[in-house]
């Protein structure tokens, strides 16, 4: 699988970089000239860095469209993009066909419409698959991450579309007469999300899909905590083994392509990104509470009264304890991996951090994750109405 899908990667953009540049020459100008006007960085509706859209990054998608080294023959146009050759930028198999017939506002919409329509088509799935409140969880847990921005930038809607599809694939197939391998579907998606994926938030792409899993385990075998956090562990594993072996063929592909002479550039900027710089020294918590405050809608110089955050959580938790009273604790310890997976945000966070500091207005939507985990743990907790109980098991 792996071996087919890098090849299907390097041939589909090879393929598209055969289009004639004169096909597609007008629609670049004419579309690199709006978002010139709009603004690198505009702010719809908010006005926070919550909800800033990255036409800096779009112009450079927009920009790279066309070769910038006449000599370039389709094969090294693909994998050099403009001298950016350490991300496969595999958006541009959709967009440069696309743009040989429109620009960036009409592309805009039907980004718009197929996010909206995947968005709705996996939130169904999980209402049919598990239950109706889980999916108001999803639907709200996604419409936190500022849907007025996602919408209208190129650069936000791929990983959206990779974790849709993610959920779609996974629910389709969940509980049929051919069941999935569970290892195999992690790994590709994040051999999917690397290849689409330009450092945005990919670890939504394995741990809303993994959290949906954990959950539904516990209600159809009964896992324990020993079981849950084996195949969390495995699945984790298998994503983050996608997600790095992809990136690690394209600078292989680039050496060969290009010359060795860029495969030193890409670590040195691996390197700065782990470490950072005397410029850009690394701050860790700074990145975690940088990323909150984007999230919250917190102004940049704000602060977050964590006081009150620890005790309206408290208080909450404390109501619904009483309310729907816990189930046993060998159910709650099963749903722990589930919280273990919420945390996967800021360990992304501390790992990645000089990207996370400095891009954390549309990195923060990584905790995306923790989010849905929190709610969905919650809810998997609570005793359920026995009405409830009745229905699943009739289902």
């Amino acid at each position: 699988m792996y071996v087919v899908l890098i090849a299907v990667f390097f041939l589909s953009m090879a393929l598209v970089y055969c289009i004639p540049v004169s096909w597609i020459q007008g629609n670049v100008e004419k579309s690199l000239a709006v978002m010139k006007t709009e603004g690198e960085r505009p702010m719809y509706a908010f006005y926070r860095h919550s909800a800033i859209v990255d036409n800096h990054t779009d112009m450079l998608m927009y920009e790279s469209l066309i070769a910038n080294r006449d000599y370039y023959n389709p094969i090294q146009a693909s994998v050099s993009i403009n001298q950016y050759p350490r991300y496969w930028h595999g958006y541009q198999v959709a967009l440069r066909p696309l743009t040989v017939i429109f620009q960036v506002q009409e592309l805009r919409y039907l980004g718009m419409l197929l996010f909206y329509l995947l968005f709705f088509w996996s939130a169904w799935l999980i209402a049919e698959k598990t239950r109706p409140v889980c999916a108001m969880f999803y639907v709200l847990t996604i419409a936190s991450g500022y849907l007025v921005a996602v919408t209208t930038c190129f650069q936000y809607l791929t990983t959206f579309y990779v974790l849709f599809g993610a959920v779609i694939f996974l629910l389709s197939g969940y509980g049929t007469d051919r069941p999935l391998n569970l290892m195999l579907y992690f790994f590709v998606v994040g051999m999917v999300e690397n290849f689409f994926d330009f450092l945005t938030y990919p670890i939504i792409t394995l741990g809303i899909p993994l959290i949906l899993l954990l959950w539904m385990r516990v209600r159809d075998e009964r896992m324990d905590l020993p079981g849950n956090f084996i195949f969390m562990f495995k699945a984790s594993v298998s994503w983050g083994l996608g997600y790095a072996l992809t990136w690690v063929a394209k600078w292989g592909i680039t050496v060969v392509v290009l010359g060795v002479r860029y495969f030193w550039r890409t670590m040195s900027v691996i390197q700065y990104r782990l470490q950072g710089s005397e410029e850009e020294p690394l701050d860790r918590i700074g990145t975690i509470q940088r990323n909150l405050k984007a999230w919250m809608n917190v102004q940049d110089a704000g602060i977050i009264s964590w006081s009150r955050v620890v005790l309206v959580i408290l208080v909450m938790a404390l109501l619904l304890t009483v309310w729907k009273k816990l189930k046993d604790w060998q159910t709650i310890s099963a749903y722990l991996p589930i919280l273990f997976t919420a945390s996967y945000p800021y360990i992304w966070y501390l790992v990645m951090s000089n990207h996370s500091q400095i891009h954390y207005w549309y990195t923060y939507r990584a905790q995306l994750v923790a989010m849905f985990g929190g709610l969905i743990f919650i809810q998997g907790i609570l005793k359920e109405d026995s009405s409830e109980t009745v229905h699943e098991r009739e289902a």
